[in-house]
């Protein structure tokens, strides 16, 4: 699936109150890391930390998460087909 695939359903299950981690989006624990963080990145999502450790572990924590203003855009850019 491609990113923006991936980031348009992520949003959209946190929009409907879904839970949201890689089981569900099934992705490895690194993929599912980096779409997260970018997500926090350009401020589309709240309440998102990401923690890596030297060994490579990756932790993502999302229990609060929230849709900002931008990620509501984002989906409505979406489902307008302009993104």
């Amino acid at each position: 699936m491609e990113e923006k695939e991936q980031i348009y359903a992520i949003l959209k299950r946190i929009e409907a109150g879904q839970p949201v981690n890689q089981e569900v989006m099934e992705l490895e624990a690194e993929a599912f890391a980096d779409i997260m963080e970018e997500l926090v990145d350009s401020r589309m999502v709240e309440n998102v930390t990401v923690s890596r450790s030297g060994s490579g572990v990756v932790t993502v924590k999302n229990a609060a998460i929230k849709l900002t203003r931008r990620g509501l855009d984002f989906i409505l850019l979406k489902e307008s087909g302009r993104i």
